[in-house]
């Protein structure tokens, strides 16, 4: 085959590539602005004509987030990492970064998180666009990533520049610019690439999972639905005007209700009202949203629609599809949890730090509401059958008290406690023996 030819088809399948990633970039950037919220109207306002917006604004209504976030269950109340006390430290923040990673592998199917360690703490960066370099032999899992770096455009001493990228691999963290001029670069040396990759569900048969599209398109149907409502909301309040009989050149631009218009003999005035239900619209716009939410083992609850609050098994009951889901994505995301203390070990060993090799995970899970009488039967239950401590509760119930300081606590209101029992069965015995 002729040299050149060779050239046509590598630009060409480079182009394909480049194509690709390009629409993969812009379908993240919307992805995160429906659930952020921001600039919402810029998806919308394509689907009208800029003349309706004179009249009415873009509805800017943001379903996304609520359901990305309600869908994110496995770190609502955390999780206990069995290492060692200094782990623990290390790691302190580690849940409340790692329920912000869950929800934006929900929402974008598929992210890296980069692990690094400064301050004394472990950082766990994530990445929602990245471009990931694999081995010919093992397609699902990268070998290095290539990625934007984020831009301080906020900053008002900041000046605009081209674009920065970042690269890292088993061995080094390199940043350059559009033209491939490197800025900076890193030999971490840690053997491994320091990045953990997570998915929305298993690969079938790509790297890249797909991310929650279709509350995307709801959300966008539901926005386009209501600006067409608010749009005949306006029209039936105050209705088109129009004229009959009246030459084209003498018509006058709509008016307000303060001015008079002046009509040749013949001619007729009127105010027409479209048509259309609008609780029917209403309801249309529910069953979008009821549909998406039942597609992801959800349900929704509308504010008019009343009930009484369901108890803690109707719930149950009720969510069992979403709990089977749950369950699953427990055992998913152990599998992560050990992928990054694996890394952790890596990273920390070159920072001087030995972690055990020892590591396990309990995810504590949500529950359902109970009436005081039922928590108090299962608490009897747990302390009887030992199951739980006088401590455990205290901490369950107060997440700033350690262990420690909660046993030690309960010593000691259990001796005031019993102190007091004391001194009020003498005291009675005084009442007594005083009356005898």
């Amino acid at each position: 085959m002729a040299e050149y030819a060779k050239d046509l088809i590598r630009q060409s399948i480079e182009d394909i590539k480049l194509q690709r990633l390009d629409a993969k970039r812009q379908d993240i950037e919307t992805y995160l602005n429906f659930y952020t919220g921001t600039s919402i109207f810029q998806y919308i306002k394509p689907f009208f004509d800029a003349i309706p917006f004179q009249e009415v604004p873009v509805y800017e209504m943001n379903i996304t987030k609520k359901f990305i976030n309600k869908m994110s269950k496995i770190y609502t109340l955390g999780a206990v990492r069995n290492s060692n006390k200094k782990y623990n430290d290390y790691t302190s923040k580690k849940d409340v970064t790692f329920k912000h990673i869950e929800r934006m592998t929900r929402l974008l199917g598929t992210i890296a998180t980069q692990v690094t360690y400064k301050n004394d703490k472990f950082h766990y960066d994530p990445i929602y666009f990245f471009i990931p370099h694999f081995d010919p032999a093992d397609p699902f899992n990268p070998i290095a990533i290539s990625y934007p770096l984020a831009m301080p455009v906020e900053d008002p001493t900041y000046g605009v520049g081209d674009e920065s990228f970042a690269y890292i691999d088993d061995e080094y963290y390199i940043e350059y610019d559009s033209n491939g001029n490197i800025q900076k670069e890193e030999l971490h040396n840690l053997g491994k690439l320091p990045v953990v990759f997570t998915h929305r569900e298993h690969q079938v048969d790509s790297f890249f999972v797909e991310g929650a599209s279709d509350i995307i398109n709801c959300n966008t149907h539901v926005n386009i639905t209501l600006t067409e409502m608010q749009l005949g909301l306006r029209y039936q309040m105050f209705g088109q005007p129009f004229a009959t009989g009246v030459p084209e050149a003498e018509m006058t631009a709509r008016g307000g209700s303060d001015m008079i218009i002046s009509l040749p003999e013949g001619a007729n005035f009127g105010i027409a009202s479209p048509g259309g239900n609008l609780q029917s619209v209403i309801e249309a716009i529910k069953f979008q949203i009821e549909l998406v939410a039942q597609s992801n083992h959800m349900y929704v609850q509308f504010a008019q629609d009343g009930g009484e609050t369901p108890s803690g098994i109707a719930l149950q009951i009720k969510d069992l599809e979403s709990f089977e889901d749950y369950k699953d994505d427990i055992e998913l995301w152990r599998q992560y949890e050990k992928d990054f203390y694996e890394i952790e070990q890596l990273v920390g060993g070159a920072a001087g730090i030995k972690l055990p090799n020892k590591f396990g995970i309990d995810f504590i899970e949500p529950e359902y509401p109970k009436s005081e009488a039922e928590k108090i039967q299962r608490d009897d239950w747990d302390l009887r059958h030992g199951q739980i401590t006088l401590a455990e509760i205290m901490v369950r119930n107060n997440k700033d008290v350690t262990i420690e300081e909660a046993e030690r606590k309960v010593q000691e209101n259990l001796e005031k406690n019993i102190n007091q029992f004391e001194n009020n069965i003498g005291e009675e015995s005084e009442i007594i023996d005083d009356r005898d």
